[in-house]
């Protein structure tokens, strides 16, 4: 089934897709997280990262680039890079845990076959991975499983498993692609310029959090007021609205890890005066920074290895 031309998601207003902002954990290769629906996020989105969508016990439609058609209990689809995608359950008023969710950052995985060849399932993935694979038949609720089983663990503990679901997509004898070439070839030429300048961008703020919007502006080969419109059209979110975000995450990591008084946070993570940085603190966590820094050593403090795993 593809989408007709009075479908909202065409080749034509495809920028309208919000850019879902994914910051994978501390020293793992992927990101994964049950989703309830309906969700804030659970919107007509892309991102860099390829995304696994597993969902086990729901129905309804299906959005991967052009396409658009129907899905049931056991329905698994690999996304591609940027490809725009979403899943709508029509008048449901509440699904609690319907999305499982697997995101991880392929273009860099790849990079690593090196050092571990079994990552080279992802080059072989990734010719179809642009148009989105939906698994079929009992493989997909086979691997489906895998997934339920991943989320149950934590850590590097996972890692063996995530190939697995990788490898096991490769081999699954029926599966399909879902958008065209035709869209993939026509979005790619028209966005993929912009995509990369706005990744480029996003990639400087979150380094260098105190950067002006003309600086990354002029960096990324746009005039500010092109940048403007093309961040917001891309990331669904002003500038400010985004750098003020990520100021206040980098302060929120320095008061939770280091004793660096909060006047010296204030400048370390961008602010250019004390009273903006403890009213937009206090907006985007509820607490003031001394009484955020207070609760996370208390929880720190509460983290306590259980006996039979402490070191001896």
């Amino acid at each position: 089934m593809r989408i007709s031309s009075d479908f909202p998601h065409s080749v034509s207003d495809t920028y309208t897709a919000t850019r879902e902002q994914i910051i994978l954990p501390d020293n793992m290769s992927y990101l994964i997280r049950r989703d309830d629906y309906p969700n804030p996020i659970c919107i007509w989105n892309y991102h860099p990262e390829w995304e696994i969508h597993y969902i086990s016990d729901a129905a309804g439609f299906a959005y991967v680039g052009d396409y658009v058609g129907p899905f049931k209990p056991g329905h698994l689809v690999l996304t591609g890079t940027n490809l725009p995608h979403n899943w709508i359950t029509p008048g449901a008023p509440s699904l609690p845990g319907r999305d499982l969710v697997l995101q991880f950052d392929a273009d860099t995985l790849m990079q690593a076959r090196a050092i571990c060849p079994e990552l080279d399932v992802l080059h072989r993935l990734k010719p179809m991975s642009r148009r989105g694979i939906e698994i079929l038949g009992s493989e997909a609720i086979d691997i489906g499983e895998m997934i339920v089983e991943l989320n149950s663990r934590k850590g590097s503990v996972g890692l063996g498993l995530f190939l697995e679901i990788l490898n096991a997509i490769e081999a699954a004898p029926r599966k399909r692609a879902l958008a065209t070439e035709h869209f993939i070839s026509l979005y790619g030429e028209l966005s993929d310029k912009r995509h990369r300048r706005i990744d480029q961008a996003i990639q400087i703020l979150q380094s260098r959090p105190d950067t002006q919007m003309h600086e990354v502006a002029e960096t990324v080969g746009l005039d500010p007021s092109a940048f403007s419109r093309a961040f917001r059209r891309l990331t669904g979110m002003t500038f400010s609205t985004y750098i003020r975000s990520v100021r206040v995450w980098r302060a929120r990591t320095l008061l939770a890890e280091t004793e660096m008084p909060i006047t010296d946070i204030c400048f370390e993570a961008g602010f250019n005066n004390l009273s903006n940085f403890n009213r937009y603190f206090r907006m985007e966590t509820g607490l003031t920074p001394r009484d955020y820094r207070t609760a996370s050593r208390i929880r720190n403090k509460s983290i306590v290895p259980s006996p039979e795993i402490r070191t001896k």
